[in-house]
C-alpha cells in the first residue's frame, strides 16, 4: 500500500443534502494535483453537485492538471450524470486546465462508471481529451497519476 504525502491542502469537506460526507478535496500544489475523495451513496445529483463544487474550488483560476478521483468507498447508481459530465464538465475541465485523470473504481460492482450504458461514450470523450484511465485501487492510480 502506498502512503500519500501529507504536503496537502484540505480544500472542503462536502456534506450531502442530509449533513452526511459526500467528497473530501485535498490540493497538493507541488504535484498540480487534486484529490477528490467521495464517500457515501452517490446518485447522479449529489454527483454533479460535488463535481461543481470541485469546480467552484478553482473559480478565476486554472484547475489543476492532474485529478485523482477516487470512488473506491461508494456505492450508489448515478449514470444519469454521464451526459452532464460528457457535455458540460468534460469541456469546461479542459478549458480550465485539466489534463489527466486518474479514476479509482467503486468496489461495489453497481456503482462502477465502467457498467454504466452510456459509458462507452464517455469513457471515448475522456481518453480522446485527456490523458485518462480507470484503475481498481489508489496506489497505483497514485503512481500513474504523479508519473504523467
Amino acid at each position: 500500500m502506498i502512503s500519500l504525502p501529507t504536503d496537502t491542502t484540505q480544500l472542503l469537506s462536502l456534506p450531502d443534502q442530509h449533513g452526511a460526507l459526500l467528497a473530501d478535496y485535498d490540493f497538493y500544489p507541488h504535484l498540480d494535483l487534486l484529490h477528490v475523495r467521495w464517500h457515501g451513496h452517490l446518485t447522479a445529483d449529489s454527483l454533479v453537485r460535488g463535481a461543481k463544487a470541485g469546480m467552484r474550488l478553482f473559480e478565476g483560476r486554472s484547475l489543476p492538471q492532474r485529478v485523482l478521483s477516487d470512488h473506491s468507498l461508494v456505492s450508489g447508481e448515478w449514470s444519469e450524470a454521464l451526459p452532464w459530465l460528457h457535455y458540460e464538465w468534460l469541456p469546461a475541465a479542459i478549458q480550465k486546465g485539466l489534463r489527466t485523470v486518474a479514476h479509482v473504481l467503486s468496489r461495489d460492482p453497481a456503482s462502477r462508471l465502467t457498467s454504466y450504458p452510456g459509458n462507452p461514450e464517455f469513457m471515448a470523450a475522456l481518453q480522446q481529451q485527456l490523458r485518462a484511465r480507470p484503475f481498481r485501487h489508489v496506489g497505483p492510480a497514485w503512481q500513474w497519476l504523479t508519473h504523467h
